[in-house]
């Protein structure tokens, strides 16, 4: 009868029972120790996140935020309604400047709190006109030179932001704004991802202005220098005293 190769794996043995009474083979195995019960246990510290504190920290800081921004409500409004015009926008500016200078924040800070006031229902936020000002402060303040606000997947348009844009900040916004984008811009570089609406870089004194959809009216209006280019469609050009107007690789105001 023939040997069966395989029936040698039909009988355990004493030491596959009982490692501990091996014998040595090959200083593999030891009637000590066996070489292998050091992988038995992991011990290896397993890691935690500490995602309670990182939300509460989230909750904590968007809340200082919120408070402030309805500080800046309180002082420029009140009971009354808030108009865009020029005395109106500097006096504002000037106290979300102050608040900026009171608070404890960073960039990507600022960054989340964007999604949080366009989504919230919190009563600060229903009045919207001031918070392109408000984000405009904090982004004139920050001291990185690359900023990046992603605005997309919201139906309402921030008005007012990068006004006065300092020199050596890039400011890149994704997603469609309102009207007075960049105004009084002074030396920035703003871009924009999506479309504006109307007076976009008016009373601009230097930096450059890219918008990669359309704009509305008045584009360029009493701006002095600088460059606004659109990749869209145009509206109409304002009363530039200076600078130049950009349509695609087209100047449409300006000298060359």
């Amino acid at each position: 009868m023939q040997k069966n190769p395989f029936r040698e794996f039909d009988q355990i043995a004493p030491s596959d029972l009982n490692p501990e009474s091996a014998v040595r083979v090959n200083g593999l195995l030891s009637p000590k120790r066996n070489p292998f019960t050091e992988f038995v246990e992991d011990t290896r510290k397993k890691r935690t996140l500490p995602m309670d504190e990182i939300l509460a920290s989230h909750t904590a800081t968007m809340d200082r935020l919120t408070t402030a921004y309805r500080a800046l409500i309180d002082e420029c409004i009140g009971e009354g309604l808030w108009q865009a015009d020029r005395k109106t926008i500097e006096s504002t500016y000037a106290v979300a400047s102050q608040v900026v200078g009171q608070i404890d924040w960073e960039m990507t800070d600022i960054e989340a709190f964007c999604a949080h006031a366009l989504q919230s229902n919190d009563a600060a936020f229903f009045v919207m006109e001031p918070l392109g000002l408000f984000l405009s402060a904090f982004c004139n303040a920050s001291s990185q030179p690359d900023i990046h606000l992603d605005l997309t997947g919201h139906d309402l348009r921030l008005s007012l932001m990068g006004y006065r844009l300092r020199k050596d900040i890039t400011l890149t916004i994704a997603g469609d704004l309102g009207d007075l984008t960049g105004i009084s811009l002074l030396g920035g570089y703003l871009k924009v991802e999506g479309n504006v609406r109307h007076y976009l870089g008016a009373g601009m004194v230097g930096g450059r202005i890219e918008v990669s959809g359309d704009a509305g009216k008045y584009i360029g209006e009493q701006m002095h220098a600088g460059e606004i280019h659109i990749n869209g469609r145009l509206g109409g050009v304002g009363n530039a005293e200076g600078g130049a107007i950009y349509h695609r690789d087209q100047m449409i105001r300006g000298k060359k």
